[in-house]
Order: C-alpha cells, then structure tokens, then sequence
C-alpha cells in the first residue's frame, strides 16, 4: 500500500514538475516575442521619423531651388514657365501631396518632385486600397520611391505632405493669415500590428522676402 502511495506522489510530483517547467518555458517565450516586437515597433518609429524628416528637407530645398534658378519661391515644378499654368503650379494649401528626389535626373541631389495628390484619402480602412497613390517602395537601391513596379518591394509605410495656412491671434481674437509662409506636415502612416502614424511639422517662409 506505502509503493502504491509513493508511486502515486512521485506521478504527481512529475506533473507538478512539468507544469511549472512549461508555465517558466511560456513566460520566456513570451519575453521573447515582446522583446522581437518592441524592437520592430521601434525599428519602425525610427524610419517612420527619417522619412517624414526627409520630407521637410526636400520641400525646403525645393524652395531654395527655385530662388536659384528665379522662381517663385512656393512653385512645386520650376520647368513650368507659361504664365497660364503660374498659378496653379504654386503650392495649394490645405492640398496633399508627395515629395521625392528624382533619380532619374543626373543630378538627383539638386531635383525635387512635388505631385499632387488627387484622391486623397487616410486612416487603416484604406490602406492598400485608396492610400496606394502615396505607399513607398523600395527599389533595387534600397531607396523609398513612390514607384510601385514589378521591380521594387513593396514597403508597409506611406507618407504624405500637407500645407497649412500659417496664422497668428490679434488683440481682437481674429485670426490672422500671415502672407509668404505656410505650416508643413509631414506624415508617415504604417499598419504593424495596429495602426501607427509620425507627424513633423515645420514652417516654410519666403525667407528673401523682406
């Protein structure tokens, strides 16, 4: 009766050996993979921050662009000269657009795209479906481009530059516009594991105005 006593306890101790084996086993699994995505959450804060950064340099240097080769200072194509199309080539608040280098230029670091975007649209209901007119590729150079062709991959992030009217409070409580300058934000949208976005806002001014 003692044997079949000790059997028995030495069966339950197994088990109770096992089971806290697999409940220490299930705790480090689960370290593990909160560790692998806190990582790439932010992995991908990090280039969600670069891209939207880099927008804002590229829109300054368009700018900066169009004071050296006489310009107006806001125009989002410097080739377009004709003075029927002047108006409609100046940056359009309240409008969304994307940005890019033109790598086709031989001189990719000195030409800046601007396109409008027509149908705009945002948030998760849409991604890969209306927000495909602003996703980033990569392309054979690991560079983002908006040209989502056989050749280039396919990234999760999509970004998008708006303008703003830049205004300021008087004594009245009436909003003021102020003349040559706009606020910018650039926005970098990602769906990981949930719905994530990066927003950087800076000023743009005409600079050489006063």
């Amino acid at each position: 009766m003692k044997n079949i006593n000790k059997s028995w306890m030495s069966i339950i101790e197994v088990i109770v050996a096992i089971f806290i084996f697999t409940i220490w086993l299930s705790s480090i699994y689960l370290v593990i993979v909160s560790s692998i995505n806190l990582n790439e959450h932010g992995k991908n804060q990090i280039i969600a921050s670069n891209l939207a950064r880099e927008w804002l340099e590229l829109v300054k240097n368009l700018r900066d662009s169009n004071y050296t080769n006489l310009h107006n200072w806001n125009s989002i194509n410097p080739n377009i000269t004709s003075d029927f199309d002047i108006e409609s080539n100046l940056i359009q608040t309240w409008t969304y657009y994307k940005v890019e280098l033109d790598y086709s230029s031989p001189f990719p670091w000195f030409s800046t795209k601007m396109e409008k975007i027509d149908d705009f649209k945002e948030w998760k209901e849409f991604i890969n479906i209306k927000m495909k007119d602003y996703e980033l590729c990569l392309n054979l150079a690991k560079k983002y481009t908006y040209d989502c062709n056989a050749w280039n991959n396919r990234s999760r992030f999509y970004r998008y530059i708006k303008f703003e009217d830049l205004k300021y409070t008087d004594g009245l409580w009436n909003d003021v516009i102020i003349e040559d300058a706009y606020k910018v934000i650039s926005k970098v949208i990602w769906y990981k594991k949930g719905y994530h976005e990066i927003n950087l806002t800076t000023i743009l001014a005409n600079h050489k105005r006063l």
